[in-house]
């Protein structure tokens, strides 16, 4: 097994990267929460009549936007930091 191929990029376009895998992880994360809705809605539909069941289904749900949120920070402490880097060596500007 051989090392990576990793592309040379400057540093423009090292940051343009990262932007796009924020981007991507963003919409994998988006697909994720809709399929949790989708799945409370199912639920909601059935008339469940099993209160220890539907306690279950609510704490999986909690641990699972818990999680959620956590990406979501995560997500947003990379884009913070990516555009502050940007902001502090981008050129001066005059007007």
């Amino acid at each position: 097994m051989g090392a990576p191929d990793i592309e040379v990029a400057d540093q423009e376009e090292a940051l343009t990267h990262i932007l796009h895998s924020i981007a991507l992880e963003e919409a994998a994360l988006a697909t994720f929460i809709n399929a949790e809705g989708e799945k409370i809605q199912n639920v909601a539909e059935n008339d469940i009549d099993d209160t220890d069941e539907l306690i279950r289904f609510q704490q999986s749900v909690a641990k699972i936007m818990r999680t959620a949120i956590k990406f979501q920070m995560l997500l947003q402490f990379k884009l913070e930091d990516v555009l502050e880097y940007k902001g502090e060596n981008s050129p001066a500007t005059t007007e």
